[in-house]
């Protein structure tokens, strides 16, 4: 296991680097002074300054650069420029953020080290994420949405106060585009490698002077990036292959404006996700191959087949009480999954449908000219997610010879209350405090049974019913002051909590429940505007302690004699780091941004349970210790580097160009699901992305050239096991090129 050679942090070294950045930090500030802006709007600034983002990240609107919490927010001009088109592509954006498309077609997210590895339907991710404030449970939807955004917000560590449960790791908002007041509209084409064909079109039309409507479509159709083959010896009878895409999504806004301080927007968005859906290749395939060769997968039983559907209604009402502004925000969800796929040979039917409502009703006090020293927001907050499984797989699981495994489960249950609030209070004009505070309510069960694949015989004991629940109250305690004008410097202490769970078994032979996962974190940054707004900077040190991390993996259950996802407990996990975030403005016409991860993540104590052994009796041998190990996905160090250039030409047209690039040390993915743990290392890699765009005089068309993954590195990105398939690796994009252009009026 590689480790980096110039950051190891223990935690009395961390202690020493925290105290040092904090006096670094506030000794820097004067020197700064004479140079560093406070905040301003685009419309304020000249030509090579640099604007803030408004976010909504603390649920009331202020600039990124007053918030005082480790952020990134990228607004959706520069989401365009960057190519940024999907959400994987985030993690070339930002340091000690990855994000990958994982197994069953779901967006696995790590930040700072913590990710989710149970991505089935009654797991639960890490990272919360949100599409303008709504919680997607399921992290299959999740890369369904990014398409017409305003914003993007991805908030790093944990947000137990705001947002509550399975927010451990941080939280992503995607923040779409409102209707407006003028008429507008758009329509763009995509083509690229692979059979690349896209199109997305917007219009928005004000009605009247109280209602506007915003329509957006999306569709993206792909070749699979996987070359898939049946493994017959003769030509591929296969008319797709695996990791294609044939996706259709669409949203509208309707915006009714009561008043000036009364709003209602009311959202409906759909999205269908088909083909021959995701795939995965042999470890020794990735290992021993090089090239295209790499992403060959044979020995299929089926060519696969994914239909994936999901809806969504939201409501959200704002209105200005006076003492404050009362928001309400309502939302039902629907996910349906019908996927038939094959993994070293063993074929695979899931067939699931889950139902979603969730209500957040907060108050938040005045923030304008005149507001009280105590600023303040607090709410209720009610989920309740209802779904039903029917999962088959094995060697043959519609033939009578071997009909394999099947989990018949319904209904399966998620419900969670919560109330919270925060409260920041102004001691001085320059010195905030600021406390907050949860508490959450979990019940999770689940009523099932697993047979054989022709349900004709019930594995003892037969059922696989489960049923938990768990209350929490997590919290926050900071302290804020600007060093400086325009300079903010901030430290700050919070928990975190996600819920328990059950795996597949049944607890009328043993307990098939773990224990919820709880993070405490200590944090201490700076971020402000130097050089006449020509430098935006922030930075950021922290200190994770996690009881209780969950681990889950695919073996026979000890507890059933079946394949099966199994989750336990790590007992103790730490994580210690350090981030930057820089922008320049280069001249009048460039920008370049810095993004440095380093990060030092590692299991504390972790006594592998000898019960939880995938073996096929239930023999018990002895515990494996795993402390000193490196979490998944957590790479020391994460580089980015993203440079954009304008340059003007006659009449008012113009060109626009990006490179960028993203450095990852080595990382490891583990198999938890042998008798010994064993951990794969994913070298260190860079990927660079390149884009060339002509915008036409007025923005009244543009057309845009990109490359992605220009050196065409095949990485590991996911991690897969079980007693059937063996070890199976997920992959990355490998390079494409490509064509956008699109026409506004």
């Amino acid at each position: 296991m590689n480790t980096c050679p110039v950051f190891r942090l223990n935690s009395r070294a961390h202690a020493v680097a925290l105290m040092a950045f904090s006096l670094a930090a506030a000794a820097a500030a004067p020197v700064f002074a004479q140079t560093a802006a406070g905040t301003a709007t685009a419309s304020d600034l000249g030509p090579g300054r640099l604007a803030d983002v408004i976010v909504t990240a603390q649920k009331v609107a202020q600039p990124a650069g007053k918030a005082a919490i480790s952020i990134t927010a990228i607004g959706g001009e520069e989401l365009r420029t960057s190519g940024a088109t999907n959400a994987v592509a985030l993690s070339t954006l930002m340091p000690n953020v990855q994000i990958s498309a994982g197994s069953s077609g779901s967006t696995d997210i790590s930040i700072r080290g913590i990710v989710s590895t149970n991505t089935t339907e009654v797991g639960d991710p890490a990272a919360a994420f949100h599409v303008d404030g709504v919680y997607l449970g399921r992290p299959q939807s999740a890369g369904a949405n990014f398409f017409d955004l305003e914003r993007v917000e991805v908030l790093r560590g944990p947000q137990g106060t705001l947002y509550g449960r399975n927010a451990t790791a941080g939280a992503i908002n995607l923040i779409t585009n409102k209707p407006g007041k003028k008429f507008a509209g758009e329509a763009n084409i995509l083509l690229g490698t692979q059979n690349l064909k896209g199109f997305e079109g917007m219009v928005n039309v004000p009605v009247n002077s109280t209602l506007a409507l915003r329509a957006v479509v999306s569709s993206t159709v792909r070749d699979g990036y996987l070359t898939t083959a049946d493994g017959s010896g003769v030509a591929n009878t296969f008319g797709k292959n695996r990791d294609d895409a044939d996706n259709l999504s669409a949203r509208v806004h309707g915006l009714l404006s009561f008043s000036a301080t009364a709003k209602l927007l009311i959202t409906a968005d759909m999205s269908n996700n088909k083909g021959a859906g995701p795939g995965s290749v042999p470890l020794a395939t990735f290992q021993n191959k090089t090239g295209s060769e790499q992403r060959t997968v044979l020995n299929n039983k089926n060519e696969g087949s994914r239909d994936d559907k999901s809806t969504g209604l939201a409501a959200e009402f704002t209105a200005d009480l006076g003492v404050g502004e009362l928001t309400y925000l309502g939302a039902r969800r629907t996910f349906d999954r019908n996927n038939l796929s094959s993994t070293g040979g063993v074929t695979s039917l899931t067939v699931s449908g889950f139902t979603q409502t969730s209500h957040e009703l907060r108050l938040a006090s005045n923030t304008g000219s005149g507001a009280s020293a105590l600023a303040w927001v607090g709410g209720l907050y009610a989920f309740d997610e209802q779904g039903d499984i029917d999962a088959t797989f094995g060697i043959n699981p519609f033939g009578a010879a071997n009909p394999g495994y099947r989990f018949i489960q319904t209904p399966v249950t998620s419900k969670s209350v919560a109330a919270f609030g925060q409260a920041t209070y102004s001691v001085t004009p320059t010195l905030r405090l600021t406390a907050g505070l949860r508490h959450t309510k979990d019940d999770k069960a689940r009523d099932g049974r697993i047979t054989n694949g022709a349900g004709t015989f019930n594995f003892p004991p037969g059922d696989n019913k489960a049923a938990v629940n768990y209350s929490k109250s997590t919290w926050k305690l900071g302290v804020d002051t600007d060093l400086a004008p325009g300079v903010l410097g901030y430290v700050g202490a919070a928990t975190g909590y996600k819920a328990g769970g059950y795996f597949d078994g049944s607890n009328a032979k043993g307990d098939n429940t773990y224990r919820p996962e709880l993070l405490t974190s200590v944090e201490a940054g700076v971020k402000g505007r130097f050089m006449d707004n020509r430098l935006r900077l922030s930075a950021s040190v922290f200190s994770y302690d996690y009881k209780d991390l969950q681990i889950s993996y695919v073996a026979i259950n000890p507890l059933t004699n079946a394949t099966g996802t199994i989750t336990t407990n790590a007992a103790r996990a730490r994580n210690n780091g350090v981030e930057l975030e820089a922008k320049l403005a280069v001249g009048d016409t460039g920008t370049l941004n810095v993004g440095l991860g380093l990060l030092d993540a590692k299991y504390k104590s972790f006594n592998f349970p000898a019960v939880l052994l995938p073996v096929a009796a239930p023999a018990r041998p002895v515990a494996i210790e795993f402390a000193g190990n490196k979490l998944d996905r957590a790479p020391d160090v994460t580089l980015t580097l993203g440079y954009t250039r304008d340059w003007a030409l006659p009449g008012g047209a113009g060109i626009t160009a990006y490179i960028g690039t993203r450095y990852s040390s080595s990382y490891v993915l583990s198999n938890f699901a042998v008798a010994t743990p064993v951990q794969y290392t994913q070298a260190s890699h860079t990927r660079t992305d390149l884009n060339a765009t002509y915008n036409a005089a007025g923005d009244k068309w543009y057309v845009q050239a990109y490359g992605r993954n220009l050196e065409n590195r095949t990485v590991m990105t996911g991690f897969s096991f079980s007693s059937l398939t063996g070890n199976q690796v997920y992959l990355n994009e490998p390079r494409n090129f490509g064509l956008r252009a699109g026409l506004r009026f």
